[in-house]
């Protein structure tokens, strides 16, 4: 069973780099068929954009948990909107997530337990031996040594994220002051 409620997900198709056709449709008509939101988008890489910085945050909440300081999660997705800005990379905006999503898909309790984490999370807490952070934040992280946009705290989650991996921290037991002295 999953967490989302009424649907269980959203999955946003389309070719690349832009366009939709059959045969996006038709796995769009799929997913519908099973239960997911599907839509099928012309300009489907600026929504893989939007997602990306939504889920800078991942990191974070699978070191800190859910109390994740505003301040820090803000910085991390600022640096992503500029890194992506100066790379001249489209992408949605939040309030045009929050009117896509709507309440089609919200968190909900499974047998009893609330949602722990995120998929970063899950992955700490599984001990999984690898996380999604290099592939989030350290796409942030390379877009600004690209395109000359300091990404310091996109850097430090990308490395604190390795270390718990490493290290077999814990999710959400990694140190606030650790990370924010990494962050500088």
């Amino acid at each position: 069973m999953a967490n989302g409620h009424p649907h269980p997900g959203m999955l946003h198709l389309g070719r690349y780099p832009s366009g939709a056709d059959d045969t996006s449709r038709a796995i769009a008509d799929d997913l519908t068929a099973a239960g997911f939101v599907a839509p099928v988008r012309d300009d489907v890489m600026r929504w893989k954009y939007g997602k990306l910085l939504g889920n800078l945050g991942n990191g974070l909440q699978a070191l800190l948990g859910p109390d994740v300081p505003e301040p820090l999660a803000a910085r991390v997705r600022a640096e992503g909107e500029e890194a992506l800005a100066a790379a001249g990379i489209p992408h949605t905006t939040r309030e045009e997530e929050a009117a896509e999503r709507g309440d089609r898909v919200r968190h909900r309790p499974v047998d009893g337990e609330e949602r722990a984490g995120g998929s970063t999370w899950q992955s700490l807490a599984r001990g999984a031996g690898s996380a999604e952070a290099d592939h989030l934040n350290g796409e942030i992280v390379l877009l600004g040594r690209l395109h000359g946009v300091p990404t310091p705290a996109n850097e430090a989650v990308q490395a604190a994220v390795r270390r718990a991996v490493r290290e077999r921290i814990p999710a959400g037991g990694f140190p606030l002051a650790e990370l924010e002295k990494l962050v500088g």
